[in-house]
């Protein structure tokens, strides 16, 4: 099925997929020209972009969504020691400037099928970044799991940006159940 007939038919696009880039449009689309009038509008739900992401990412049906915001700290090693400044400022950069879209997020610690958007980064510490997420899953109780403020991340590898990362708890402002 290509994306073209998964528009055509009309075919409902998970809310994962139309809450995440309906927000990262809505983010790209603020900044001001002074010779508009109204702001960029987020896709529209039939959008063949949003079809064709959907479909590239294995995006289900129907799932289970949460979203809120979360922190992470950077390391120069595996031993987390030393704070890496350096991987940390990139990754903000980066998420702000892009996007991120994780196809099968922290598969070491939920298993497969997690779908996650981070679409904003701020520094909130010298040693402490704050995401805005959202993450969605045909499987509930990886999104409880997700919510879950004992939930414990290993350490992990970012080759991006040469840092090791230790996931703090998320937390989940909203939840949306399949419909």
């Amino acid at each position: 099925m290509t994306s073209s007939s998964v528009a055509r038919k009309g075919i409902r696009i998970a809310p994962l997929l139309l809450a995440t880039l309906g927000i990262g449009v809505a983010v790209a689309g603020c900044f001001a020209d002074t010779s508009a009038t109204t702001q960029t509008e987020a896709a529209a739900p039939g959008s063949p972009l949003l079809a064709e992401v959907a479909e590239q990412i294995a995006l289900p049906a129907h799932t289970w969504t949460a979203m809120g915001t979360h922190t992470a700290k950077g390391f120069t090693t595996e031993a987390a020691e030393t704070t890496s400044v350096e991987g940390m400022k990139a990754d903000c950069d980066n998420i702000n400037l892009n996007k991120k879209l994780a196809a099968d997020f922290r598969s070491d610690v939920f298993g497969r099928g997690m779908k996650g958007f981070f679409y904003k980064c701020q520094k909130v510490r010298p040693y402490t970044n704050k995401y805005w997420f959202t993450i969605s899953s045909a499987d509930q109780a990886q999104i409880d799991k997700l919510c879950d403020p004992t939930t414990k991340y290993p350490i992990v590898y970012d080759e991006q940006h040469d840092t090791y990362w230790i996931d703090e708890p998320f937390t989940c402002t909203n939840r949306v159940n399949p419909s």
